[in-house]
């Protein structure tokens, strides 16, 4: 009778046991079942019956060490802590609704490498950085690199290879970045010259920096010749200083010289020209045969028609005089000579119209009835 009651007993109890666990409210204790948890037998995770001290993390059941056998991560895992309810819900392990990255261990490209997940894209950066150098996981897309702690060039990593390089657009240079920009404020950049003892062209040769642009004035001298560093534009020489020629420079080789449409002289560019201000040209004559200058401003070319230094005449036979260019405009009805008989003077006696034109008594012009002297010049406005 003892034996079968405890038989009984036993039978109960384990049937019992099968009852409370059916009906047992796992809402009440430190874990409740979620998820995939709540279809997993009892004796799963309560091995040989043992409720007391059962674990509550994943790693306790999930872990490799674990008396479990509920299996841990895979071999292909990223590198990470044991907090697998970071990352994982019990519901849908497989999908990872989130990172944190708190709990991963390693640096960045140990999973963002394209592989395990995604890593650089292709518009990326050149460098090889690691992504916390610049990135953060609160605010990925506004990077920063902090240059402080840098003592080596930057080329040594913004060569194109480690790190973005010079653009090609970028000036011609050798020198290093932070010659010109900082890396507070890329732009604009500023190159300061004060220090700098060589002449302009042994860097701005078109090599290490820009040289002269193709439609820059032909000419051998220096930048700082007619340039300044503080304002490259306007660009201004001071001709003070210079004892050659103007030709000595404006030959079109050295500097820009006559255009092909220039007029023909042998004269040197300052005989009309100023340095002060190139236009209007203005040539003093000197020479004997000059009328002097008339009062209408005249062009050269009104005169030299052939856009040349030496004058076609239109009436050769009476230069040096006025008549030579003017004799067309010579009115004789004018210039009366004798009353009676009525005789003129004709162009080639008055051919210099600043000369004498006396009125005679008769035709042996010997006694002067009215005298005129000096009666036109080329400056009067009446003629």
């Amino acid at each position: 009778m003892q034996i079968r009651m405890s038989t009984l007993l036993i039978y109960l109890l384990a049937y019992t046991g099968t009852l409370i666990a059916a009906e047992f409210d796992h809402d009440s204790t430190r874990f409740p079942l979620a998820g995939f948890h709540r279809f997993v037998e009892c004796e799963t995770c309560h091995i040989n019956g043992r409720f007391k001290g059962s674990p509550t993390d994943c790693s306790g059941c999930h872990g490799p060490a674990s008396l479990i056998p509920g299996g841990g991560k895979p071999l292909n895992h990223i590198f990470s802590t044991q907090a697998c309810e970071d990352c994982h819900q019990s519901g849908t392990w497989q999908t990872v609704h989130r990172v944190e990255h708190s709990q991963t261990l390693g640096t960045c490209n140990a999973c963002h490498n394209n592989i395990m997940a995604p890593g650089k894209p292709d518009t990326h950066p050149i460098t090889q950085a690691n992504c916390d150098t610049c990135h953060t996981t609160q605010i990925w897309t506004i990077a920063r690199f902090n240059h402080d702690g840098i003592t080596a060039p930057c080329s040594s990593c913004h060569n194109g290879t480690q790190a973005t390089g010079k653009n090609p657009e970028h000036l011609v240079t050798s020198e290093e970045c932070d010659t010109c920009h900082n890396t507070r404020a890329w732009s604009p950049a500023e190159f300061d010259h004060s220090n700098i003892m060589q002449a302009c062209s042994s860097c701005h040769n078109g090599v290490s920096a820009t040289g002269k642009h193709a439609n820059h004035i032909a000419t051998s001298g220096e930048c700082d010749d007619c340039h300044s560093s503080n304002a490259w534009i306007p660009a201004n020489f001071d001709h003070d200083l210079i004892t050659g020629s103007c030709s000595s420079c404006h030959n079109g080789i050295m500097a820009q010289g006559k255009d092909s449409g220039h007029f023909v002289t042998t004269l040197d560019c300052d005989q009309c020209h100023s340095v002060n201000a190139w236009q209007p040209a203005n040539y003093v004559h000197t020479g004997a045969g000059y009328p002097g200058d008339h009062r209408r401003a005249l062009e050269c070319n009104d005169c030299h028609t052939g856009n040349m230094e030496t004058l076609i005449w239109p009436h050769p036979s009476y230069q040096p005089d006025c008549a030579a260019c003017h004799a067309n405009d010579f009115d004789m009805d004018e210039h009366k000579k004798v009353d009676t008989p009525t005789i003129f003077y004709n162009v080639s006696e008055l051919r210099d119209c600043e000369g004498a034109c006396h009125r005679y008594t008769d035709g042996s012009f010997t006694t002067i009835e009215r005298a005129r002297t000096g009666e036109h010049h080329v400056r009067d406005e009446e003629f």
